[in-house]
């Protein structure tokens, strides 16, 4: 299937999933995962992956937020009331990229980010690590849809 195809086959579907017309849904300019996103509106942005796309753009999603992931655990761990997405205003984002760098460092030096993608995938938490906006994995058609926000 031809890349601009399969685009069209996503647009269709996930105009279909909200109810509303193809023409309605826009195109990312970039990726994220290395998939486009798609919009709805100003404030509505998702992914509509295959099966295959889903576990590979969660396992490219795990090795690039590593530090949020190990905050969340650290958090939940101790019953911390506290959420990591709060850094970002406090923190430079290069700063966030060069600490999840040494997180993944860390990773690939013990069990490597492969073996902890695997287990995460494994436990279900694909639409935890995709939908950013609510966790929901939508299967619709041939396609699983996440909100991202």
């Amino acid at each position: 299937m031809s890349a601009n195809r399969d685009l069209e086959n996503k647009r269709r579907a996930l105009a279909g999933y909200l109810g509303v017309g193809p023409d309605k849904i826009t195109d990312s300019k970039g990726t994220i995962y290395s998939f486009k996103a798609f919009y709805h509106g100003p404030n509505r942005a998702y992914l509509v992956l295959n099966e295959i796309e889903a576990n590979v753009a969660a396992r490219r999603a795990i090795k690039s937020r590593l530090w949020l992931i190990a905050l969340e655990s650290i958090y939940s761990y101790f019953d911390i009331d506290s959420y990591p997405a709060d850094a970002l205003d406090k923190i430079p984002h290069d700063q966030i990229r060069k600490i999840n760098a040494e997180i993944v460092t860390l990773v690939e030096k013990s069990c490597g980010t492969e073996i902890l993608a695997e287990k995460m995938l494994k436990l279900g938490n694909r639409s935890n690590i995709l939908a950013d906006y609510d966790q929901k994995e939508i299967r619709f058609e041939d396609y699983y849809i996440y909100r991202l926000f």
